[in-house]
Order: C-alpha cells, then sequence, then structure tokens
C-alpha cells in the first residue's frame, strides 16, 4: 500500500491549525482557494530534514523555514499540482517521533490545498516510527518485504515509489532482493505508460566513486535498462540539483534538499514537473530567488 498523506479539507486544516496554535498561525495565510488542477503537474521534493522543534538549525539553515517557504512556493502555483511526492529523508537524523509529529504540522497547508502527499523513505528516517506518525494504520506493508513500496497511478505514467532505507542514520542504502523480484515483475505488468522509479539513494553509475548511494544499483539498472518503458530514476540523498541521461536514454534526475546544501554554492529548493506525451520538463524552483540557477528548466524526452 502507498504511504500517503491525503488532502485535508477547510475544516480540518482549521481544527488542526487551532489544535497547534501558533506553530500553524502563519499557515492559514497561504491554505489555497479553489485551483484548476493539472493532473500532469507534480511537486517533488526531497531531503526536508524535519527536526522535532522549529528552532533547531544545521549548517546554519532552518529546516523548518526552509519547508514552510517550499510549501508556499507549491501553494502559490498557478495550477494546482496534481500531488507533492517527498523522496526521503523526511526526518532530521534519525527519525525520531517528535520528528514526525513536526513534520506533519508543516505539510498541513500544502494538504489543505488539495493536494495527496506520497512519501518514500531514506536512511535518515525511521521505518517504524514513520509508520507511527506519519503513514499510519492504513499503510499496511506487503507481506513479502519490511519495506513501504507502492504503484502511483497518474494520467501520463506510472511512479514506482521504492524504499531504500536500510540501516537508521547510515549513508549507504539498498533495495534488497525481495524489491528488487517485485518490481521486475510489477514492471512487466504495467508497459502502457512510462514508468518513473522514484527512490531515495543515488546510483553508483561512474567506475570507483564514493560507494555512499544504492548498493544494488548494479540489479536495479539491469532491470531498468532493458525495458524501454522506464524513462527515469528520480532520487535525493546527494543534496544536489542535476539531471543527466545515460546512452541507454534513461534519465537519472537528483532533487534539490529542500533543508541544508553540502556545496554552498548549490540551490536548495525543489522542483516542479510536468509530464507530457513523448517527456518531462523539469523547473528548479530554488528556495533563494536569486539564486544563479533558479527557474532552471531542463527538457527531457523520453527514449523509445
Amino acid at each position: 500500500m502507498p504511504v500517503h498523506l491525503s488532502p485535508l479539507n477547510r475544516r480540518q486544516f482549521l481544527a488542526r491549525a487551532l489544535a497547534t496554535g501558533a506553530a500553524l498561525a502563519a499557515g492559514r495565510s497561504f491554505a489555497a482557494d479553489a485551483k484548476p488542477v493539472d493532473p500532469d503537474l507534480f511537486a517533488l521534493l526531497s531531503d526536508t530534514h524535519i527536526p522535532a522543534s522549529a528552532d533547531i538549525e544545521s549548517r546554519g539553515v532552518n529546516m523548518t523555514a526552509n519547508l514552510v517557504e517550499a510549501g508556499k512556493q507549491v501553494v502559490g502555483l498557478a495550477k494546482r499540482p496534481a500531488a507533492a511526492l517527498i523522496n526521503g529523508d523526511c526526518a532530521y537524523l534519525d527519525g525520531k517521533p517528535e520528528d514526525y509529529a513536526h513534520f506533519v504540522k508543516l505539510l498541513d497547508p500544502i494538504r489543505a490545498a488539495g493536494m495527496p502527499l506520497h512519501m518514500t523513505l531514506g536512511n535518515h528516517d525511521h521505518r517504524e516510527n514513520f509508520r507511527a506518525g506519519v503513514a499510519g494504520p492504513v499503510s499496511e506493508r506487503p507481506s513479502f518485504t519490511e519495506k513501504y513500496i507502492s504503484i502511483y497511478s497518474t494520467n501520463r505514467a506510472y511512479w514506482f515509489l521504492l524504499d531504500s532505507l536500510e540501516a537508521v542514520n547510515k549513508t549507504p542504502g539498498s533495495l534488497g532482493e525481495a524489491q528488487l523480484q517485485w518490481l521486475t515483475r510489477v514492471l512487466d505488468e504495467h508497459k502502457d505508460k512510462p514508468a518513473i522509479l522514484f527512490a531515495h539513494h543515488n546510483l553508483h553509475l561512474v567506475e570507483g566513486e564514493n560507494k555512499s548511494g544504492l548498493k544494488d544499483t548494479e540489479k536495479l539498472l539491469e532491470i531498468a535498462r532493458p525495458r524501454k518503458h522506464v524513462k527515469a530514476y528520480i532520487f535525493g540523498h546527494t543534496h544536489r540539483w542535476e539531471v543527466k541521461t545515460d546512452e541507454s536514454g534513461l534519465h537519472f534526475i537528483n532533487l534539490p534538499p529542500v533543508a541544508y546544501v553540502f556545496d554552498k554554492a548549490r540551490p536548495s529548493g525543489w522542483v516542479e514537473a510536468q509530464l507530457k506525451a513523448d517527456g518531462l520538463r523539469l523547473q528548479l524552483r530554488a528556495l533563494d530567488a536569486k539564486h544563479p540557477e533558479a527557474g532552471q528548466v531542463k527538457e527531457l524526452s523520453w527514449r523509445t
């Protein structure tokens, strides 16, 4: 079953805002009125790293303030995205229950604007605490794996939401044999639309590079590359906005962090993703509007 949060109606939003007091007072100002929904538009976020309290900072960045700003930008779009997707490292360091309690509150304005949220797990998340604080009892795991995995079907693509969390607060990740077998089967069962793979960890595409990403990169690529309906792999983890394409035409989309960057020259923010009949248009929504890469557009064509 998917790990998701459903939209909030106005009554639910106001009740939650009143219950939490000042923590959500600012959120009232950007709970959106009804807007036209674009079924092919998506807000892609990653590496929010939300701590238990709004006053906690890391690397000179207030992660709460960054997510609030990202939420304002998402809600402020002229058209409402069909959904927002958050690609792992939702919590600060080791996925404490209080991190997720704060995280969920900060997402209320996006949900009040009518958008569902779909999430994956990263290496700073804690699977059981996430389930208790975010997913709730409706998000049952498949019987064959402890991982949280799902297929999100949209107008022009299937999004395969994968779980690369291996160990809490340990940098590398893995999908594992059970998840890879499941992915192979369901990809072969869903060939009528493009497939987008969505997981937290980066792939090791260069020989000899630092092995801090997905341990089973090779196995995943053996599954994805021959299946031409698989068009892209979207990930976070490296806190770096970047798009690459390999010799097979498979796109690798590295989402920027909502939280802090590792390289001060790089942007933090999120990505506006517009699915098209034959590809994907990506636009960087930097939190710093003056950043040189703010508004940068990447036009990707699907391989055939």
